[in-house]
């Protein structure tokens, strides 16, 4: 399988959901990939006739399958599996630049939070992993759809940690929580492991 060329870089601001939908357009351009049980997710803007949901107040649409969907199955699927994950990926790296000026800003006592040792050493370890990820070689990472599968609740685990660190600033109009729920809810849905152990 030939991996999908690297995401180009998000916008400082710009949604998730409009990311998502330039993927779609990069991997099937003039239709929207589904994903292996069949549904597709974008933005409501690209779905607007599809039902309302708990994530249309996000901007995030889940509708079924078309006839000219392109297949949940095969190169283009792939491609956009990878696609997705350098996405996830990216977003990451941004929020962790967010998090270290946000923690730069707070203080406790005389000192910012970010120079609390319990705190920077938690960025460490962030930091690490991130880059111990984008390290393994792609042919590894994207190998098949169980390593893809893993290299997702791999991101997924250092956004929910990213968050932790942020906590409820996190969660605000400006903050990233938002669109790392949805990359982790688009990467659950198009991500999905062939075997049940895969996560282990």
């Amino acid at each position: 399988m030939k991996p999908a060329p690297p995401a180009s870089p998000q916008t400082a601001g710009t949604p998730y959901p409009l990311v998502l939908d330039a993927l779609h357009g990069r991997v099937a351009p003039g239709r929207l990939v589904a994903s292996p049980t069949g549904h597709v997710l974008a933005s409501t803007v690209a779905l607007p006739d599809a039902p309302a949901g708990p994530l249309t107040r996000f901007g995030l649409a889940v509708a079924e399958a078309t006839p000219e969907s392109a297949f949940g199955e095969g190169p283009a699927a792939d491609r956009f599996a990878v696609a997705l994950l350098a996405a996830h990926r990216e977003l990451l790296d941004t929020t962790l630049t967010h998090t270290l000026r946000h923690l730069e800003g707070r203080t406790s006592g005389n000192t910012t939070l970010l120079a609390k040792q319990l705190v920077a050493g938690q960025l460490a370890d962030i930091a690490l992993r991130l880059a111990e990820d984008t390290a393994v070689p792609e042919a590894r990472r994207h190998a098949d759809r169980d390593a893809r599968w893993r290299c997702h609740l791999r991101l997924v685990d250092i956004g929910r940690d990213l968050l932790r660190l942020l906590g409820a600033s996190g969660f605000l109009a400006d903050g990233p929580a938002g669109d790392l729920h949805l990359a982790e809810v688009v990467g659950n849905v198009y991500l999905h492991a062939d075997t049940e152990d895969a996560d282990e």
